[in-house]
């Protein structure tokens, strides 16, 4: 029988559907009476979004679950990119401080944490990495909580993607060049070993801060990041041969993109939807930043930074422009 283990569900009573995916994918294997488990949600916007961040529901009884099991228990997000806002104001605007008195859960801004660099050679390219010390002295169970979206230029944004914002410094977004390679030696770095995917809302024809927000009522777990998003995309109907990212991790030995060889606690192929990606003429000359760092900085940390972002502001579609002004004020 496969050791790795996938669930999903429609949800009908979230703790409930909660406590059986973490069972049957075998959490506490991961998870011991003297364990510190770090939970990372998706804050990508500075407060909650229905299929862009993190519901505060799912967050909230997943932490009243572990509090039972594991003796510390660490909520944690990175500031926002590009300065756009801190991971204080994120915490705030999802209720995470009252939702962590509640359940006895600690929450940490990982931009003030001390870090390190962590290089490695990730199939022939030699990649660097900022991780916040924390993540890799002190946890033993690394659980990665994002939402079931698409994404622009990742194609799809899961439990990997969702390792992006463990890199603690706000200008993350100079650094995107080689992204997938990044992204594999992150998970092999933090090691998530428990994922759990909010599809409470997933996010259709854009992705990652605005969209179409599908009401999917649906909970994804599982034992393997590589499994766990491989197994999203599958959901979304989004082949995952066109994710870099997880075909890298794959190639780095980190999990499997074999669906064939996970167990599943019921037929998956029920719960499939049909996502796509629709890309505006920002998203398109953002692809060159991604690609060269020379680029990124000449249009994000240079003299010529105002006058290309006045340019840029005549190029955004309403959607857009909404994005930029609630992410600028912080509420709606």
């Amino acid at each position: 029988m496969s050791d790795y283990r996938a669930y999903i569900t429609k949800i009908s009573n979230l703790r409930e559907d909660i406590t059986n995916s973490l069972e049957f994918i075998g959490w506490k294997d991961s998870i011991r009476n003297d364990s510190t488990v770090f939970v990372k949600p998706n804050f990508t916007y500075p407060f909650y979004k229905e299929g862009i961040t993190t519901n505060p529901l799912v967050l909230k009884e997943i932490l009243a679950i572990l509090k039972d099991q594991a003796e510390r228990v660490i909520v944690g997000e990175s500031d926002g990119g590009n300065h756009s806002f801190t991971a204080d104001q994120a915490f705030k605007g999802h209720g995470m401080p009252g939702i962590c008195k509640e359940t006895g859960a600690e929450l940490v801004n990982l931009s003030t944490l001390p870090s390190r660099y962590i290089e490695d050679i990730i199939q022939g390219k030699r990649v660097k990495v900022q991780v916040p010390d924390l993540l890799v002295d002190e946890i033993d169970c690394f659980i990665s909580v994002p939402v079931l979206k698409v994404h622009v230029m990742t194609t799809i944004s899961l439990s990997m993607k969702n390792l992006w914002g463990c890199y603690p410094d706000t200008m993350r977004c100079l650094h995107h060049k080689y992204l997938g390679r990044k992204l594999a030696l992150l998970t092999k770095v933090i090691k998530p070993k428990i994922v759990v995917i909010d599809g409470t809302y997933a996010l259709d024809g854009h992705g990652p801060m605005y969209g179409e927000a599908v009401k999917a009522d649906l909970l994804i777990a599982a034992n393997n990041p590589v499994v766990a998003d491989t197994f999203g995309s599958a959901i979304m109907g989004i082949p995952v041969s066109q994710v870099e990212h997880i075909m890298i991790a794959e190639k780095e030995g980190l999990g499997t993109t074999n669906l064939d060889a996970v167990q599943f606690n019921d037929d998956w192929k029920k719960y499939q939807m049909q996502f796509q990606i629709n890309k505006t003429i920002i998203d398109r000359l953002s692809t060159i930043l991604f690609n060269s760092e020379c680029m990124a900085k000449l249009v994000m940390e240079s003299p010529a930074t105002p006058i290309i972002y006045g340019v840029a502001t005549k190029l955004r579609n309403k959607d857009e422009e909404l994005v930029n002004d609630q992410v600028k004020r912080g509420y709606e």
